[in-house]
């Protein structure tokens, strides 16, 4: 059994950790700050870049070395981890019965090399250079989003980092599944920059669906089975594991509508308002988001329906 595989067990508390329910849950602090700046780049671009990879866009959760494990349990400070790779990601076939099979993480710390272009094709619609596809969990249906000034700082950030060795095992997919047929390439689009004048609402929208890809666990279906990264957040989406499949917790109104904001925070943070840990859900990252981002995944959320 794989070495990540005993995170998993933990799937079954995920229904506790972050489902919604009527009961409306009591306030929760908000733990002290992230030392965050004191490891941010001083460049303004980088800095975003070190943001988003790091934090807001939560790529370092999968990319860490040593993956969700070393940080969830390991110690590693998402903030500082090296992002070479290498981690074991149960990637599920959205809407269909049996998962992919087993992707490894790649090793972010190698393109310096690459040309601008490359980075964000594979980013943004999961194509490498050399026309091989991405499986999920890599959300580049949500990346695919992205403004192109975020993009290029994603980039910049990525090409900035000394590289560390790290070997990637092959991936291991379900019989029948190949990378031509596994995937849905997302539509080009334009990627306009959030405007100065954008509402709280607005900004959370647009974080949480092109750069915390939340609609990826959270979101809706397409009629032919594909995530709808601009759908409410119906919770129609699955989690694959070794163990079953489990649906992700709907974010509508219905179930979270009596939850007061700062319950919603505590969520991000980590912590239910109950005091408990939340489990599955990339808090360990979401826990560093500036206060500002966390208000603004709340107004998003208070918007669904």
């Amino acid at each position: 059994m794989r070495n990540f595989k005993w995170i998993l067990l933990l799937i079954g508390l995920l229904v506790m950790a972050i489902s919604v329910s009527a009961q409306e849950p009591s306030s929760t602090e908000e733990p002290a700050d992230s030392e965050g700046s004191a490891v941010m780049p001083e460049d303004p671009v980088l800095a975003r870049g070190w943001y988003i990879v790091r934090v807001a866009g939560r790529c370092v959760y999968c990319h860490a070395t040593g993956g969700p494990a070393a940080i969830d349990f390991g110690g590693a400070d998402p903030l500082t981890v090296e992002l070479a790779g290498g981690a074991p990601l149960l990637s599920g076939a959205i809407g269909e019965e049996l998962p992919y099979g087993t992707v490894y993480a790649s090793n972010l710390t190698l393109l310096s090399e690459w040309a601008d272009e490359d980075i964000e094709n594979a980013i943004r619609y999961g194509v490498l250079p050399d026309g091989t596809g991405l499986f999920p969990p890599m959300p580049y249906e949500a990346y695919a989003m992205m403004s192109d000034d975020d993009m290029s700082a994603v980039i910049a950030y990525l090409k900035s980092l000394t590289p560390v060795e790290n070997e990637i095992p092959p991936a291991e997919l379900a019989e029948g599944i190949t990378r031509e047929t596994g995937r849905t390439v997302p539509e080009m689009m334009e990627h306009p920059a959030l405007p100065d004048d954008a509402s709280l609402e607005e900004r959370g929208a647009y974080l949480g669906q092109a750069v915390a890809a939340c609609v990826e666990c959270h979101g809706s279906l397409t009629e032919d089975g594909q995530v709808d990264v601009t759908g409410p957040l119906a919770g129609e989406t699955n989690m694959y594991t070794d163990f079953g499949i489990t649906p992700a917790p709907s974010l509508l109104q219905s179930e979270i509508g009596n939850w007061p904001d700062d319950g919603l925070i505590g969520i991000l943070n980590g912590i239910k308002s109950n005091g408990d840990p939340v489990f599955i859900m990339p808090v360990a990252v979401f826990k560093n988001l500036t206060q500002e981002d966390k208000e603004a995944l709340v107004a998003w959320l208070r918007s669904q329906p």
